[in-house]
């Protein structure tokens, strides 16, 4: 059944109209009717049965019961990646939704292709954020993937020392010991906290920078692998191992 996203303080009585994007998908994409059942989700974990009323510029539907709420992760999962060229970053955001990841950071560092420029950081977010609603519509997620702005790597870390006790993972080619095999069960941590590099990868000073604030460096091997490739490959490694797949 097709499952579209609402906004629950839009809710009047047990009628809700559905944002223009959403009405547009149903109206002239997917051409429903009035009659229609759906699922609408609120993007904080509930999803409800649904009957399409009207359709048009605004599509209006009646909510029925709550069928389902999503089931908190054994331990969250927070990523944070590099800034990547083209259109790979819009591939990890994707898959971090599909993989179950709870938020998402993205910085700048010293060897990214890009700048923290404003408006274009805006435009980049407004993007993610479409594309993270998608993603869970397709995979049955009920609740978007938290996007943070886009900031500098200095002020990243310090972005990730909030919380309490989590395993923060730096993955970095130039490791040549420390792999994920090796570390402590992570039933002795709340959460897990991943940095990934740009196409460059992070600087020796970068990566030094975060082991003064906690950060564990880790290796995916000795093949060195795309940025994108390694994101995914370290995000469901990690997934399975906090038991969260």
């Amino acid at each position: 059944m097709n499952r579209f996203l609402f906004d629950p303080s839009t809710v009047d009585g047990d009628m809700v109209p559905l944002s223009e994007e959403e009405s547009r998908h149903i109206s002239r994409v997917l051409r429903m009717r009035p009659g229609t059942e759906i699922e609408l989700f609120d993007g904080c974990g509930a999803v409800f049965q649904a009957v399409i009323m009207a359709t048009g510029h605004r599509v209006m539907a009646r909510l029925g019961q709550c069928i389902s709420k999503e089931h908190i992760q054994v331990k969250p999962v927070w990523v944070a990646q590099g800034l990547l060229k083209g259109k790979k970053m819009d591939m990890v955001v994707q898959k971090c939704t599909e993989l179950g990841a709870v938020r998402f950071s993205s910085f700048v560092s010293s060897r990214c292709q890009g700048k923290l420029d404003k408006e274009q950081n805006r435009k980049r977010q407004e993007r993610w954020q479409r594309i993270t609603i998608a993603a869970c519509k397709q995979c049955m997620r009920r609740s978007p993937l938290v996007l943070d702005e886009i900031v500098s790597f200095s002020d990243l870390l310090e972005l990730c020392q909030e919380g309490s006790n989590p395993l923060r993972l730096l993955f970095w080619e130039e490791e040549k010991i420390a792999r994920l095999a090796d570390l402590p069960s992570f039933d002795q941590f709340d959460s897990v906290a991943l940095i990934l590099g740009p196409e460059g990868g992070l600087t020796v000073e970068e990566v030094e920078m975060a082991r003064s604030k906690g950060w564990r460096t880790v290796t995916l091997g000795e093949r060195i692998l795309r940025a994108e490739t390694a994101n995914l490959s370290a995000v469901s490694i990690v997934q399975y191992l906090a038991g969260n797949i």
